[in-house]
């Protein structure tokens, strides 16, 4: 089977499990089957080396999907040094990477995922190939989804958010160039630019910035990271902080790399002992 030596520390269940991606299941202990570049593959670990079982699926593909490329301790030095917490969060999953997700279907997992917990949103994905995918069960493009429509996306369980998925989807078949976000953009423009489409607010433009497009400036604020902004940096206050001043606490406190200081805080804070199960 094809395999890359490892470069960096990586923990698939954290990568693949933790709420970038919802295309991946733990199918026996240690073993992740899904999709990347389109490719369905299995992965898993084995002493020190990458390994996978779909030959058509390229090194450069996997390498860039997990960033094993980047190194992320001189992306996070500054930020931790000033930080609290976030060495603490690094020292607890090393191993936990930024992925590149598919601009697309990255879109339509965060349209699908308001109050849902990761779990549904993985069985929401599963669904959607299953009904729009075809034989090898890819996940449907916009146009196929266009064409479906809201009564046929509703059957998959996706209740409003179905509403919202058929509308993009439309607006997608007709500009289907407008996920082409140019790099020289600047990621508050490219966040609004997203946030056009229907359904997509502040929190989705920025997980698909930050998940799809390597935005790591990109800070997006759900209920977990509201929580663990409020509970561990804002404490004694009895209002939290709005959005606009998360956007601006967050720079000063993390610099240009607080997309990277986000993803491991809201995982090590999400699954440390005690946390509330739901996303």
């Amino acid at each position: 089977m094809p395999a890359l030596q490892l470069p960096v520390p990586l923990d698939l269940a954290a990568t693949l499990l933790g709420g970038q991606s919802f295309c991946w299941n733990e199918v026996i202990p240690g073993e992740f089957a899904g999709w990347i570049s389109g490719h369905p593959v299995t992965l898993s670990v084995r002493h020190h080396r990458l390994v996978w079982d779909n030959p058509l699926l390229p090194g450069s593909a996997v390498e860039r999907y997990l960033s094993l490329d980047l190194d992320l301790d001189p992306l996070l030095f500054s930020a931790s040094s000033r930080d609290r917490w976030l060495p603490h969060a690094r020292q607890k999953h090393p191993g936990l990477r930024p992925l590149r997700e598919d601009p697309w279907e990255c879109l339509a997992n965060f349209i699908c995922s308001s109050l849902k917990q990761i779990v549904q949103i993985r069985q929401i994905n599963e669904r959607l190939r299953r009904t729009f995918g075809g034989a090898h069960r890819d996940f449907p493009s916009p146009a196929r989804l266009a064409r479906a429509g809201e009564k046929a996306l509703r059957s998959c369980q996706l209740g409003y958010r179905a509403k919202h998925l058929a509308a993009t989807a439309k607006v997608l078949t007709r500009q289907p160039r407008f996920l082409e976000i140019p790099a020289a953009w600047a990621t508050k423009r490219a966040a609004e630019h997203l946030e056009q489409l229907p359904g997509v607010g502040p929190k989705i433009s920025r997980c698909v910035l930050l998940y799809a497009y390597g935005r790591w400036d990109s800070f997006p604020v759900d209920v977990w990271v509201a929580r663990l902004v409020r509970e561990l940096y804002f404490a004694r206050r009895r209002r939290p902080p709005r959005l606009a001043e998360l956007e601006a606490w967050s720079e000063k406190q993390f610099g240009p790399a607080r997309g990277l200081a986000q993803l491991a805080l809201f995982h090590w804070y999400r699954t440390r002992p005690g946390a509330r199960a739901r996303r």
